[in-house]
């Protein structure tokens, strides 16, 4: 039994990520187990499908076990989602013995050396103290850093941080070091496929981000191309039944909830620094429209990114030290067969209690208690974004997906 580990969104699952799976395949992985975002993401806003069926899809092309990253990681910074992702995989270790046990992740460049080099400057003395010198300016955190690691290790290794996808790839590997050597699985880096993320396709592959506006422009047709055909069937099924979600079925609710936050409650929120709460209170006063929302509090600091995380934090109440504490438990979404072999292996590796049912976790510590409670009430609220208006209750209720 070799496992593979994948951190995803799948927001939503297209041709690139089956393609990326096949490749663990290829690689020797006769399992495959996938971190998933639930129903909010790391770009501030919801996810087009629910988490059950972007689950079932990740099933049906090519994955055996997914298991929900937690909303507060989901919804933070690259160091925060890498932090919870990898303390999950570090938690389950399906596998002890070398070479049986991989993370999976796609960069732009897929060089294993060279990304471990940009995750070693990062931590590095002389790039910490050039990080405050160009913080000072004015600039974002992330091009702050990308400068201050050209600086010191040269702009080749600087030119890696400049690509989403390497971003997160560095993160993974600066994260990985803080789990124990029995637990920490070998990187394997796969080269991505097709455009930029947010690019047009290129050579049969599209972005996400590029699918995303097609499904809610209804241009299924177009989309199809992209997309692989059971993924299809999956999204149009779920489109008829009122499930794909956007941003502005929940504008309203977004706004009365911020409007009705005092000062000291959003300086409270995740990722609050440098008094942005009082531009965040200031233009929650004034603002119409989460358009008009971002424009007025992002800055060269806060780029739009950030602000959007920033803004569905203060709606969904995620607390601040949130995404830098260890998560609590291992949460089942979906599982085929072999996703049930990697369960019985890790009833006698796993760290951290492991279920299917939310309720039954909530039971296993206060701090499980907290985050379930957290998770099933971000996942009423993104019933108040898709098409059709959802009750409350369904993250208790709802079965495992079984492919």
């Amino acid at each position: 039994m070799k496992t593979a580990a994948v951190i995803a969104e799948y927001n939503p699952f297209h041709k690139g990520h089956a393609w990326q799976l096949s490749q663990l395949r290829q690689r020797g992985a006769s399992h495959i187990a996938v971190v998933m975002s639930p129903d909010f993401t790391q770009r501030g806003t919801p996810a087009i499908l629910p988490k059950r069926v972007r689950a079932a899809a990740a099933l049906q092309g090519g994955a055996d076990l997914v298991l929900e990253l937690p909303v507060c990681y989901a919804c933070a910074g690259a160091q925060g989602f890498a932090f919870g992702a990898v303390q999950l995989i570090g938690a389950a270790a399906v596998a002890y013995e070398a070479g049986n046990w991989g993370l999976g992740f796609g960069a732009e460049d897929a060089d294993l050396a060279l990304l471990e080099q940009a995750a070693n400057a990062l931590e590095h003395p002389q790039v910490q103290l050039a990080l405050k010198e160009e913080l000072a300016a004015g600039i974002t955190f992330a091009k702050a850093r990308e400068r201050a690691v050209g600086r010191v290790f040269g702009e080749r290794v600087s030119q890696i941080l400049q690509q989403p996808n390497n971003i997160l790839a560095v993160e993974y590997l600066a994260q990985l070091r803080g789990l124990s050597p029995e637990r920490r699985p070998q990187a394997i880096p796969l080269e991505r496929v097709g455009n930029a993320h947010d690019g047009a396709p290129v050579q049969g592959f599209a972005s996400a981000s590029y699918l995303r506006g097609l499904l809610l422009a209804g241009e299924w047709e177009q989309a199809a191309e992209y997309l692989p055909d059971f993924a299809l069937a999956l999204y149009r099924q779920a489109a008829k039944e009122g499930k794909l979600a956007r941003m502005e079925n929940g504008e309203r609710a977004v706004l009365s909830a911020l409007r009705r936050m005092s000062r000291e409650e959003l300086a409270a929120l995740p990722d609050i620094s440098e008094g942005i709460e009082n531009r965040l209170y200031a233009a929650v006063q004034k603002a119409c429209s989460l358009e008009e929302l971002y424009e007025q509090i992002k800055t060269k600091r806060y780029p739009l990114s950030r602000v959007r995380r920033l803004v569905l934090a203060a709606f969904l109440q995620i607390p601040a030290q949130a995404h830098q504490t260890p998560p609590p438990y291992l949460r089942v979404l979906g599982m085929n067969e072999r996703g049930r072999e990697i369960l019985s292996r890790m009833k006698r590796t796993a760290s951290l209690p492991v279920s299917v049912s939310l309720s039954r976790l909530a039971q296993s510590s206060p701090e499980a208690a907290a985050l379930a409670a957290l998770e099933a009430a971000c996942a009423d609220q993104y019933g108040l974004f898709t098409e059709q208006i959802f009750p409350c209750g369904l993250d208790y209720s709802e079965p495992v997906v079984k492919g």
